[in-house]
């Protein structure tokens, strides 16, 4: 039975599938089928001959290894829009190397690996763009972790700079940094680079001054603000 076009759309949104013509995608679909599980249930157990690959369309899936003492290693939680297991269409693995288990009711599409690997075996223009659209999906996802980590360090930055500045006090407050700055970076536990870009944007957004050691902060109470959040 050809799969719903509710199913479709999430389909050729992801990454692995963009890059495919209209006969490519309609070859998988073909070759793809709804699974429906309910909490606790077993997708897939490690080491089960690894055949298909998936995308969760709505629930969660826990991702899970076993060590040979029987405790349980969560591996990844899998959310909707994401699919997983995909490692067998290029590394060629004959088993699943996690466990799959429903954590809410799921509906799960099962996409045939062996289909999706021949076209893009028989397709060289199908390949790259795949390639493309992953490497873009890295990019993209190299990006975020660097907005999270300088955000990460913007508050750690402003913690410290906070740190001998009274709660009460709302007008523009110097300091004068008894350490070097590269001390100052590895005591909020970020690279001197991330201290310098961090401090730069503060400047920019017209929170700080910085003339070599002495730092003004003009507007403490933006800053105890940001903290907050």
């Amino acid at each position: 039975m050809l799969l719903e076009t509710t199913l479709q759309d999430p389909m050729r949104a992801c990454p692995l599938f963009k890059g495919l013509t209209n006969q490519e995608f309609s070859n998988i679909v073909e070759k793809t089928t709804l699974c429906e599980l309910e909490m606790d249930d077993m997708l897939f157990r490690q080491q089960d001959k690894a055949t298909d690959f998936f995308l969760l369309i709505s629930g969660k899936v826990k991702l899970s290894l076993l060590s040979f003492e029987g405790t349980e290693k969560v591996v990844d939680i899998i959310n909707p829009g994401t699919t997983f297991a995909e490692a067998i269409i290029f590394s060629g693995v004959p088993g699943y190397p996690v466990n799959a288990t429903a954590l809410a009711h799921s509906k799960i599409l099962k996409i045939n690996a062996e289909a999706y690997i021949k076209i893009l075996e028989s397709s060289p223009k199908t390949c790259f763009n795949v390639m493309a659209t992953l490497s873009l999906r890295l990019h993209n996802l190299l990006g975020e972790i660097d907005r999270l980590s300088l955000h990460n360090a913007t508050y750690r930055l402003i913690s410290f700079l906070l740190e001998g500045i009274p709660d009460e006090n709302i007008e523009r407050s110097e300091i004068n940094l008894s350490i070097p700055k590269h001390v100052v970076a590895s005591r909020i536990s970020v690279t001197p680079e991330t201290l310098s870009r961090t401090l730069k944007r503060l400047c920019q957004e017209g929170l700080l001054e910085v003339h070599d050691s002495h730092i003004v902060l003009i507007n403490p109470v933006e800053l105890r603000r940001l903290v907050s959040i």
